[in-house]
């Protein structure tokens, strides 16, 4: 009697063990009489007419909840403005999923005579931002019956909502959605998660403190808020500081008080932390906090002086601000307060001719050479707005000088004359021709990502870049980023009378003399300056390669000769006589 009452013992705690483990816990069940408990808003707001419903009901057309408490009911919803129906939205914010596993959200819903082009649906949203999965269409009739769905939440949300959907139109139609309740398996060790603080921001560092019951914590960086939601610690895994878990970073472990300086002035960052229990067992994640790094200050340099000793006829004395050490300060120079830049190297001329006769000239319109080192050719097809082919460009370009680039196809009178001979130099007169800098469009024919059809128009000519030379205008001395069809002379096809010979009656130099020079502790001395001549000054502070913004433009300042040394003489001895006239 005894071995059975123990065995029934045995087996009756067994069962309660298991029933424990398979405990469902709910996390979140809606009341469509008080938002309170499960905050929804809907858009538009609710309004009951006479033929129209959207609101909180307890009987629409014969139809309750089990229970007859209230749900969400729709009947012969208001057009828009335009007389057109539109969808009318129903959204559940999300909850955070604590103490809970294998969680799902379940949903009643019917739908009585929706007809083609109306429809409920759905869409699970996860974290504040992440959307899983399609949006689910229900069936057009219920048959006048409640149905349940079940959909599991994904398992690495910590929180979850959901928004409904619903296109209907016309008094004979009706839809109701209730008992909405998101639930899942007991889970103790998926705790309540970390509250996160984002006290400070500044230029070099984000401060941030953390407060939670564990002992232990895991704090996370992204550039993106959605990545927290694919990418999130597993329980049993050892994670180190500059880890990545997908593409977020790790940047403090186990730590309170925390100064992430591994930031970048004027850049966005998310944070987001986890508790992890001495097991190794991870909480629901914090809310995840946005912050902006600062930009870079702006600093002003000041014009070189007499007084400071800074200043003589072979040098200029720059001092360096007073900013944080670790930044760096940029000076240009320039001989103007414009300080205009040496125009950029542009099309000179194009050619789409017969068969694959097609060619590009690049003109330099600087008075020094100019270095194609990170420059190419870039072309677009029918309106792509990525390159099909692109070619890069080697050494240097004479001063007003040409390159001449062209199909490898092309007759003779072209190749042998070109500078560069390539099968990549293949368009049409529908394709974009882009001149760049590295990611930086320098100068461009036509337009990235539309296609004008046969070509590009330009004047009184409808193909102007198919099947025609075109020439640019000699008033044109610097590229543009935006095409420019008045800039074009058109001419016949295969019209090669103009090749590397290209006028420029606009020449112009830049102003800038000296450009983005450092200037360290114990300040920078310029050479190579005229006595006599003004110059300005402008600096801006860069750090970790990101730059701020220039400061003022100061100056004008100039080189002051030295007196010669008759001169001199003469001012000694006008201050020896000055002397003499004073009494004794």
């Amino acid at each position: 009697m005894k071995k059975q009452l123990f065995f029934a013992a045995a087996i009756s705690a067994l069962l309660n063990s298991f029933s424990l483990m398979a405990e469902n816990v709910i996390i979140a069940k809606s009341n469509f009489g008080d938002t309170s408990v499960w905050e929804y808003v809907s858009n538009p707001g609710q309004y009951q007419e006479e033929k129209s419903h959207w609101g909180v009901l307890t009987e629409l057309n014969e139809h309750t909840a089990d229970g007859n408490v209230p749900f969400w009911g729709v009947s012969g919803l208001a057009k828009n403005s335009e007389g057109k129906s539109y969808y009318h939205t129903l959204s559940f914010l999300p909850r955070q999923i604590v103490g809970a596993t294998n969680v799902t959200m379940e949903f009643s819903y019917f739908a009585e005579g929706l007809d083609s082009g109306e429809n409920i649906q759905w869409c699970l949203f996860c974290d504040t931002t992440n959307l899983f999965g399609s949006l689910a269409k229900s069936r057009l009739d219920t048959s006048n019956e409640w149905e349940t769905v079940s959909i599991p939440v994904p398992s690495d949300a910590d929180s979850a909502g959901i928004i409904f959907r619903i296109k209907q139109q016309g008094a004979t139609d009706f839809a109701g959605i209730g008992d909405l309740t998101l639930k899942g398996e007991a889970c103790p060790e998926r705790g309540a998660s970390p509250v996160l603080n984002v006290t400070t921001a500044n230029w070099d560092r984000v401060e941030i403190s953390l407060d939670l019951n564990e002992d232990m914590n895991l704090l996370c960086r992204s550039a993106n808020k959605n990545y927290f939601v694919t990418n999130r610690p597993q329980n049993e895994s050892s994670y180190e500081i500059g880890g990545s878990l997908g593409r977020i970073v790790v940047v403090s472990v186990n730590e309170k008080e925390f100064s992430d300086a591994d930031v970048a002035p004027g850049n966005t960052y998310y944070y987001k932390a986890w508790g992890c229990s001495p097991e190794g067992n991870f909480s629901c994640g914090s809310p995840i906090k946005e912050v902006t790094v600062p930009e870079l200050p702006v600093v002003d340099m000041a014009v070189p002086s007499i007084e400071a000793g800074t200043l003589n006829d072979e040098t200029a004395v720059l001092l360096r601000p007073e900013v944080d050490e670790k930044l760096t300060v940029l000076v240009d120079v320039a001989i103007s307060r414009d300080f205009l830049p040496n125009p950029y190297l542009f099309f000179s001329e194009y050619g789409k001719g017969s068969g694959n006769n097609r060619y590009l000239e690049i003109y330099n319109p600087c008075p020094e050479d100019a270095e194609l080192e990170g420059m190419s050719v870039c072309i677009f097809k029918n309106g792509s707005v990525a390159a099909a082919q692109t070619l890069p460009l080697f050494g240097s370009l004479p001063s007003y000088g040409t390159l001449l680039i062209c199909n490898n196809k092309a007759d003779a009178e072209l190749t042998n004359s070109a500078d560069l001979v390539s099968a990549k130099i293949d368009f049409t007169g529908n394709d974009a021709v882009a001149l760049a800098r590295g990611d930086e469009i320098v100068d461009i024919i036509g337009v990235i990502g539309e296609d004008p059809g046969t070509a590009w128009p330009i004047g009184e000519y409808a193909t102007g870049t198919a099947n025609h030379t075109i020439i640019r205008y000699p008033y044109v001395n610097r590229g543009s980023a935006v095409w420019r069809s008045r800039e074009w002379e058109v001419l016949e096809k295969d019209f090669f009378g103009d090749l590397k010979n290209h006028e420029c009656s606009e020449k112009r130099e830049g102003t800038i003399v000296y450009e983005a020079l450092s200037v360290p502790e114990d300040g920078l001395a310029l050479t190579n300056l005229s006595v006599g001549k003004l110059y300005y000054l402008r600096a801006k502070t860069a750090y970790k390669g990101a730059t701020g913004a220039y400061g003022g433009v100061c100056g004008p300042f100039q080189l002051i000769p030295e007196p010669s040394a008759p001169l001199l003489l003469v001012l000694l001895l006008i201050g020896a006589s000055s002397l003499r006239s004073f009494p004794l």
